[in-house]
C-alpha cells in the first residue's frame, strides 16, 4: 500500500491495450531472487560502498542506514528501515523481517529474498495482475517458473551480485554469452516503473491531497489516524507515507459510500 509505481504500471498496460495486444510479459522475480534491488545492495555491501559504486541516486534511501557511530546495523534492522515507508507502531514488519533472517540460516542474500517474499511480494504480484486485468490483458511471468525460482534461490550470493550496482549477475552473464550488446548486460541503470506521483503530491497536487486526507480524518477509525496524519507532512523521494495516506483515505471513502448505499 502506498506504492506510487502502480500508476506507471497501469499506464503501461493501457498503452499495451491501445496497441491491440492481449498478452503482456512481466519481469517479476529476478529482483527478489537475484539481488536486483538497490536496498539489497545497501544491506549486503553497506551504504558507503553502494553509493561509491554508482548508486548515488539512492542516497536518500541509504541515509536510513547511516549511524552516528558508523557502526553496521543488524541486518534485520537495516532491512526494516529500508522497507518501512510508513507507520509500523506494533513492529510487525520488523518481526517478519527478523523471522526471514532466521529461516535463511545465515545466508544474508537468501534472507533478503525471504524478507521480500514475506512483505511486499504478494501485494506486488496481486497488484500487477489486477492492473493488467483492468484492460483484459493476460500477464505472464516467465521468471516465476518453479524450477527457475528454486534454482535462483539456491545460487551462492556471488552468482547473484558481486558489484553493488550490478545485481542479477547470472542473467547479465547469460546475456553476455548470448552475444547481447554490452550496453544491455553491463548497464548500471535501474529502469523500473519510477513514478512522478510522489513529487506531484508534494507539488501541484499538494492542496488536493491534503483535502482528501483531512476529509478522511473526520470520521476515520482510531487505527487509521496515524497513517492519515502522517500523510499531511511532505515526504521525500523514497517516502511513501503521503501516498499511503491518500490510498487509505480513498479506501475509507469507498467504505462510507457502500455503507450508505
Amino acid at each position: 500500500m502506498g506504492n506510487a509505481s502502480t500508476f506507471s504500471e497501469y499506464m503501461a498496460y493501457r498503452k499495451i491495450a491501445d496497441l491491440g495486444l492481449r498478452v503482456a510479459i512481466g519481469g517479476l522475480g529476478p529482483d527478489e531472487f537475484l539481488m536486483g534491488y538497490a536496498r539489497q545492495a545497501l544491506v549486503l555491501f553497506g551504504p558507503d560502498a553502494a553509493l561509491n559504486a554508482g548508486l548515488e541516486a539512492y542516497r536518500p534511501l541509504a541515509a536510513k542506514l547511516m549511524h552516528t557511530a558508523r557502526e553496521p546495523l543488524d541486518p534485520a534492522e537495516a532491512v526494516t528501515r529500508l522497507i518501512l515507508r510508513g507507520p509500523d507502531p506494533d513492529g510487525r514488519l520488523r518481526d517478519l523481517v527478523a523471522d526471514a533472517m532466521v529461516r535463511a540460516g545465515g545466508d544474508l542474500a537468501r534472507g533478503l529474498t525471504l524478507a521480500d517474499l514475506a512483505t511486499a511480494w504478494r501485494p506486488l504480484v496481486m497488484t500487477s495482475d489486477k492492473l493488467a486485468s483492468a484492460y483484459a490483458l493476460e500477464r505472464r511471468s516467465p521468471y516465476l517458473a518453479r524450477d527457475l525460482v528454486e534454482f535462483s534461490y539456491r545460487l551462492p550470493v556471488d552468482h547473484k551480485i558481486t558489484d553493488p550496482a550490478q545485481g542479477k549477475r547470472i542473467l547479465r552473464d547469460a546475456a553476455k554469452a548470448l552475444g547481447l550488446p554490452k550496453e544491455v548486460w553491463a548497464s548500471r541503470d535501474k529502469l523500473g516503473f519510477s513514478s512522478p506521483v510522489p513529487s506531484w503530491l508534494n507539488g501541484n497536487l499538494a492542496t488536493w491531497a491534503d483535502t482528501q486526507v483531512r476529509m478522511a480524518l473526520t470520521d476515520a477509525p482510531p487505527a487509521f489516524r496515524p497513517v492519515l496524519e502522517g500523510g499531511l507532512k511532505p515526504g521525500g523521494r523514497f517516502d511513501r507515507t503521503r501516498m499511503q495516506a491518500l490510498m487509505a483515505a480513498s479506501w475509507l471513502s469507498d467504505q462510507m459510500v457502500r455503507s450508505a448505499a
